[in-house]
């Protein structure tokens, strides 16, 4: 009766296992995003694959983000994603001097950037291989 049980035991850990070290579709990936040497606040990160579902993440005050693949899972698919940012104007119209209801763009430094870098305009591509907390994307 013990046997069956490890050997349950065993078949499960082996069907359960392989997605939790990295080994899956799904690798976690963050980093930082800056521009011509300076971090970029209040921007969403896309990465699009060429096949499968995009990732998101976004910027905090020193342009750090982790991708999300879905609510439950951090990070993004392998394999080689278009990469292109958007400026988060509700994040930025929540700190501290806006104006309430005004519309906040991004800083005049960096319009240039998110012109750039937003949507379609983006040319940029990463592969994703593997698990990645240290990404920089220093674009300028």
């Amino acid at each position: 009766m013990l046997t069956r049980k490890l050997v349950g035991l065993i078949l499960l850990c082996a069907l359960v296992l392989p997605g939790c070290g990295g080994d899956g579709p799904v690798v976690p990936v963050s980093g930082t995003l800056s521009y011509k040497g300076k971090p970029v606040a209040n921007a969403y990160v896309h990465f699009v694959p060429q096949k499968g579902r995009p990732s998101m993440g976004s910027t905090d005050a020193d342009g750090r983000f982790e991708l999300s693949y879905d609510p439950q899972t951090k990070g993004a698919e392998r394999g080689k994603h278009r990469v292109f940012v958007q400026f988060d104007g509700l994040a930025a119209q929540s700190k501290p001097g806006a104006i309430p209801g005004k519309a906040v763009g991004p800083p005049a430094d960096q319009k240039a950037f998110f012109d750039k870098y937003s949507g379609s305009n983006s040319k940029v591509e990463v592969t994703v291989e593997k698990a990645e907390s240290g990404l920089k994307l220093d674009w300028d």
